[in-house]
């Protein structure tokens, strides 16, 4: 295969596969053009929910990275995402030198553009992309929750995560 190109094709595995230990990589080939593509099971991280994450003392907000993959694309990048968490308190300002993407989940996270002047008030099922270069203020006047994903490596470890990562995802 090229880089990027993708591909989709129907997976045939016999009969004894199906029953016999099926954790490990497996490649196949495609009906349609021949192809040869290798199966990579997914990551599963057990109990990543919201509930596990505490708030500093003295900190109104806070993230707790999750997860973290280096990329195997052209141009190798970081993915890492996780869950942010603010409560009411002083603005808590950042520039931001990578991506991110960021939807709540409940509550209510104001985030004041500095390059507009403009305060967003996003609520639960609000959507927010900030880019290289975007200069933000979070603050809440009670609480706000929301799951992000960022194009950078792990830098707030979730501290309740260890041993909940299956080792690989069955096929």
């Amino acid at each position: 295969m090229r880089p990027g190109e993708i591909c989709l094709v129907r997976l045939r595995i016999p009969a004894k596969k199906r029953e016999g230990a099926r954790d490990e990589q497996l490649t196949y080939k495609s009906s349609i053009d021949g192809l040869t593509c290798k199966l990579v099971p997914l990551t599963v991280i057990k109990g990543a929910g919201h509930e596990y994450i505490p708030l500093p003392q003295g900190e109104n907000a806070t993230t707790a990275d999750f997860h973290s993959i280096r990329t195997k694309t052209e141009a190798p990048a970081h993915i890492t995402s996780g869950f942010y968490k603010i409560e009411a308190g002083p603005q808590r300002p950042a520039h931001y030198s990578f991506e991110e993407s960021k939807y709540v989940l409940s509550g209510q996270i104001d985030v004041l553009d500095e390059a507009t002047g403009i305060t967003h008030h996003l609520v639960p099922g609000d959507f927010a992309f900030f880019h290289v270069g975007s200069k933000v203020k979070f603050s809440t006047k009670s609480q706000g929750f929301a799951f992000y994903a960022v194009t950078r490596p792990v830098r707030d470890p979730h501290p309740n995560l260890q041993g909940r990562e299956e080792g690989k995802a069955r096929l």
